[in-house]
């Protein structure tokens, strides 16, 4: 039987292979194994969290009060340099990133700037709320508090033989969950390969390259020369000694494992120095155990974050930046597997504001990437770790200052070599995100530009006659729209009159069993229209405005916008200060003539000098006369994808919301009802979710997808084509 077993580093590769075989064999049917790949994922956070705590809790429990204050004084010097070295190569590999090309996904998502409120999310007020809700940050603070509090315990062995034992049988149903890895890999691979776009599977190549030539140089080569610099080991001998240990984390995943092998082979260096007692021994465990919970090569999930703000077109700035190296530290702490990756992703995709659907992007890399994070964990671990305890007990070499140049010399040389030569030539292939805006994209039943009917009254109404029947009687809907409500009503590339309001008038017509007639809407006679008849609806990102409520009938809401500004970039920093527009009565404040924004803006900034535009792209005009321009966010957003140059900033604090309806005129309360009504059916049918996504959040592969995957089974074989 021992012929058949191989081991899990080569069912690791088989699965993968496999994987890669059958997407392309079956190409998008493998997305049948979705499901089952999200239920491995779940699996691998069945011992996340309680194995943190427990871990925590255990480790820094175990120490004497003494030992915990030596070794603070000692590491923190060590901590902070390894955490130095991972953050500078971080900087490296991003720099060798290729530039970003492509739309940005910034036109679809909030502008929001997301933030960590520090306060909810490292203060553990109610820990069952966070251990309920993966709050990790809170969660290793508690944990932390208790270790604390159960090293000044002195009668407390009984009660670290418990702890002990959950960290054993944790430590066991891990490897119990490791065996599946194979079958949970060859599902992941099988529907990312069958599923994913070629173009961006090639694009990850660039971040997979890159993220192992960063780990290799790493492992490889900065440890280890760093060992030999402090300490008598050579470099080749620390390498061959960590080898076998290196090994057995990337075939695992799962550091932990590596625990005893690590304290065995501090053990023995440390024995060659002097002789270690029981002591001694305890003392390497402690040490290990709380260098293990800190975040080492866990931090280095942030090259992905950094390559999907390449992706997405979606700049981190310092920041956002700071935010990205706050979360990574905080859900990083005691980190144990894939389990705890994804969490800390998770996490982190939500404080930036990022696409949560890039966890599917990362979960495709992880066969190729997951194995040399691990080594990497190893390394810093077993280093830092034998740094710490040669330092307490006076042990480490002191290099003279011109020696300590030189070898740092030839350790920072070549790799910086390297990195202009890898930036010089740029042998990768470029980022870029072929995803269409809602400009390009091609609507099929779409109402092309030339339909746009002049602006005059259909025949007139009888008397007393309601909305509703009138448009029944004449089977017409008269729409109002106007052309420049991005993106609820506008023109796009290919000439077709399409938006979110757009949809929903065509859906209404359809319904009535009436011809859609869509006629020009002017803000300003929108009320004097809507009661000559000129149109039966105002159907494009109408405001409703106490104002307008005096002569015009709104329906409920159906989208309510945050209120924002648009300037340049430059500009825009001005508004970090709060209250920063009621302090600068000098600044020009741009709206559309007209339009909900140019009342409001009367109202709220009646110090400030106020810029009428006739149309919002005059805003972009060279020698424009305002500094900001007053609207709202969805708005907003499609037009600053089309001005790069200009930003959103958001006023602090908000100034509220701007509250989106149908129009019709005063009197048709019938057919004001049965907006009421059939605007809810659209949103319980799904029409109305669908459409936000797609006009809203730009998720445009909902109405253009992509061409079919290329697949053996259907473009050679022909098995499912008549």
């Amino acid at each position: 039987m021992k012929l058949f077993q191989i081991s899990l580093t080569w069912q690791m590769v088989l699965a993968t292979l496999l994987g890669v075989l059958c997407g392309v064999f079956f190409g998008e049917k493998c997305s049948i194994f979705a499901p089952w790949g999200s239920a491995y994922i779940m699996i691998l956070k069945i011992t996340t969290i309680p194995y943190l705590a427990f871990a925590i809790i255990h480790g820094v429990g175990g120490l004497q009060s003494s030992q915990a204050v030596q070794i603070l004084k000692k590491g923190l010097f060590f901590i902070g340099l390894f955490w130095a070295i991972n953050i500078a190569m971080i900087y490296l590999t991003v720099f060798l990133f290729p530039k970003a090309h492509g739309a940005s996904l910034a036109a679809y998502v909030s502008t929001k700037p997301a933030g960590i409120n520090f306060a909810q999310v490292l203060i553990p007020e109610n820990i069952f709320y966070s251990l309920s809700n993966n709050v990790v940050p809170a969660i290793v603070i508690f944990s932390l508090l208790l270790g604390i509090a159960f090293m000044h315990i002195q009668e407390k062995s009984s009660l670290m033989q418990v702890l002990e034992a959950f960290v054993s049988a944790l430590t066991r149903i891990t490897a119990w969950i490791s065996r599946i890895t194979p079958f949970g890999t060859f599902l992941i691979i099988a529907n990312q390969v069958g599923t994913i776009q070629l173009s961006t599977l090639k694009q990850m190549g660039t971040y997979i390259l890159l993220y192992v030539l960063c780990i290799c140089i790493l492992v490889f080569w900065v440890f280890p020369r760093i060992v030999s610099m402090l300490t008598n080991i050579s470099t080749g001998r620390w390498i061959r000694d960590l080898f076998p240990i290196l090994v057995l984390g990337y075939t695992t995943n799962v550091v932990i494992v590596c625990l005893p092998f690590i304290i065995e082979l501090i053990k023995r260096e440390l024995e060659r120095i002097v002789p270690t007692g029981e002591k001694i021994v305890s003392e390497i465990q402690g040490i290990v155990s709380v260098v293990f919970n800190l975040p080492l090569g866990s931090l280095f999930i942030t090259i992905f974050i950094f390559f999907l703000s390449i992706f997405y077109n979606i700049p981190l700035g310092l920041s956002g930046q700071f935010q990205l190296f706050i979360s990574a530290f905080l859900t990083s702490l005691g980190a144990v597997g894939l389990g705890s990756w994804i969490n800390s992703l998770t996490f982190i995709l939500d404080t930036l504001g990022l696409p949560a659907e890039a966890i599917n992007i990362y979960l495709s890399t992880l066969p190729f990437i997951s194995g040399f994070q691990s080594m990497l964990s190893v390394m810093e671990i077993t280093s830092l770790s034998l740094f710490i305890t040669l330092a307490c007990h006076r042990l480490l070499n002191t290099p003279s200052l011109i020696n300590f140049l030189r070898r740092s010399a030839f350790t920072a040389g070549p790799i910086i070599a390297l990195v202009l030569v890898l930036k010089t030539f740029n042998p990768l292939p470029r980022i870029e995100n072929t995803t269409k805006s809602i400009r390009e994209i091609w609507i099929g039943n779409a109402i092309l530009q030339n339909a746009l009917l002049p602006l005059k009254p259909p025949s007139p109404a009888l008397p007393n006659e309601d909305t509703l029947d009138k448009v029944l009687r004449t089977k017409t809907l008269r729409v109002g729209c106007n052309l420049l409500a991005v993106p609820f009503a506008f023109i796009n590339n290919n000439g077709q009159i399409v938006g979110y309001d757009i949809a929903f008038a065509q859906s209404l017509a359809s319904d009535l069993g009436c011809s859609l007639e869509l006629v020009p809407l002017q803000y300003e006679h929108l009320a004097e229209d809507l009661e000559k008849g000129v149109y039966d609806i105002g159907m494009s990102g109408l405001s409703i405005t106490e104002d307008r409520l005096k002569s015009i009938y709104f329906t409920a809401p159906y989208l309510e916008s945050p209120v924002i500004f648009v300037t340049t970039e430059k500009f825009s920093k001005k508004f970090k200060e709060k209250n920063a527009i009621d302090h600068h009565p000098e600044w020009r404040i741009a709206v559309l003539k007209g339009g909900a924004f140019e009342c409001r803006a009367k109202s709220w900034f009646p110090n400030n000098p106020l810029v009428v535009l006739e149309n919002y792209d005059s805003f972009a005009e060279e020698g424009a006369k305002a500094d900001i321009l007053f609207w709202s966010e969805e708005e907003a957003i499609s037009w600053v994808a089309r001005f790069p140059r200009f930003v959103i900033a958001h006023p602090q604090p908000d100034v509220g919301v701007d509250a989106l309806a149908y129009a019709v005129k005063v009197g048709s309360n019938k057919f004001l009802i049965y907006l009421r009504d059939w605007i809810k059916l659209k949103e319980i049918s799904g029409f109305k979710q669908d459409q936000y996504n797609l006009w809203i959040l730009g998720q445009t592969s909902t109405v253009e997808e992509a061409p079919p995957r290329w697949s053996i089974l259907s473009d050679v074989l022909h098995w499912d084509k008549k």
